[in-house]
């Protein structure tokens, strides 16, 4: 029976990244409807370094302004303020210490409505020269990354420096931990609101307003979160993002394994009528391996980190079954006893018989799309497929 209802649906084996590359052509449509405009093309590595080629329509540039639009309405911001953005710009233009200017915040919002307008600046600026650069812009927002955004907050807390007119952060591209929230309500009092999207399929959800959990864009994707055996799974359950793209015609996605785990939430009390995303947890190189082959996802404590010392920058990498790597970025090397206190401080948030190596780096630079993952497990997991 090659009837398409649910049940066959499920019976299509989610398609992985590693897949997507081998079959190249062969997922590329033969015939796109005339009324999709014409086929744009780029390529994403993500956070994993593997690339794809991606192709779009008008339409699919268009659903992406409008979900855009989208998420600016529901959280009701002054589309006449500042808008601030640091990310990576290629072409030199958003360099320190003067950034970019333009008129309006771009094309999504500006084609609608006359808007204030957005500056930006490249992300390999120093924090510090960030933190300056935003006290002479004195954005109303800021879209940024949430690993970034973490350490603007605490340089902002350590040197008391206020940003008065500052009222949201908008977050994108990494995982958003709890602790980047926190660390922004002590150093300005604001908010963060969260998006959660890729290059491949485009908008997936969006922090729901006045909450912390993610609504499902369900007009433009169908995202199923399922458990190892494939099943879907039920609130308060943890599984593997599947998503389809509902109206790119150019390449079709059908159940892309997008790499992420989330967790399956109760319906949002605001009555929206869209599937509900509780947490988003990252992806499969996230995940901690014990040594019975338990995984999950740790959280190193950052603000205690700091506390003890003056770290600018670190990461954690899992080297081994019982061993992890702190790589950090530090003005000198710490006294003995600080470095005691840190290791005993990380292996407090390890499983038990895990061993902590400190190294020195003189930098961790980001992905070539801007992006950074506080921590990567560099063995090979069990069972791994490709």
């Amino acid at each position: 029976d090659r009837a398409l209802n649910y049940d066959n649906w499920l019976r299509l084996k989610p398609l992985r990244r590693g897949e997507v590359q081998r079959a190249g052509e062969a997922l590329v449509s033969a015939s796109v409807p005339k009324e999709h405009g014409t086929i744009g093309e780029a390529f994403t590595s993500g956070s994993t370094g593997e690339p794809v080629r991606v192709l779009s329509t008008e339409v699919t540039a268009l659903l992406w302004d409008v979900v855009t639009l989208r998420e600016h309405l529901w959280q009701q911001r002054d589309v006449s303020a500042k808008m601030a953005v640091i990310r990576r710009v290629s072409d030199g233009r958003a360099a320190y210490p003067d950034g970019l200017h333009l008129e309006r915040w771009g094309r999504a919002v500006g084609s609608v409505f006359e808007t204030g307008p957005l500056v930006a600046l490249e992300i390999e600026t120093s924090i510090a020269n960030q933190v300056e650069w935003l006290q002479r812009e004195q954005p109303t927002y800021l879209r940024v990354y949430p690993t970034n955004l973490l350490s603007l907050a605490n340089h902002c807390i350590a040197k008391s420096v206020a940003l008065p007119r500052l009222r949201q952060c908008l977050t994108f591209s990494e995982l958003l931990r709890p602790e980047v929230r926190e660390a922004c309500r002590e150093a300005s009092g604001v908010t963060v609101a969260d998006a959660y999207s890729s290059q491949e399929v485009g908008y997936i959800s969006l922090q729901a307003p006045g909450y912390e959990h993610h609504l499902v864009q369900a007009d433009c994707v169908m995202v199923e979160v399922v458990d190892e055996d494939g099943r879907l799974c039920k609130p308060g359950q943890v599984g593997r993002v599947i998503v389809t793209a509902l109206h790119n015609f150019a390449k079709p996605l059908l159940r892309y394994d997008i790499g992420d785990y989330a967790e399956v939430g109760q319906p949002c009390p605001s009555g929206r009528q869209l599937p509900v995303l509780k947490r988003i947890l990252g992806r499969e190189r996230n995940m901690l391996i014990d040594a019975a082959g338990g995984e999950y996802w740790p959280a190193f404590g950052v603000r205690g980190l700091l506390a003890i010392a003056p770290v600018r920058q670190f990461q954690l990498a899992q080297t081994g079954i019982g061993e992890v790597e702190a790589r950090m970025v530090v003005d000198e090397p710490l006294a003995p006893e600080k470095e005691a206190e840190v290791m005993a401080h990380f292996r407090a948030r390890l499983p038990e018989g895990f061993t902590v190596v400190l190294k020195y780096v003189g930098d961790i630079p980001r992905s070539a799309g801007g992006k950074f993952e506080d921590f990567v497990c560099e063995i090979e997991r069990p069972g791994a497929s490709k």
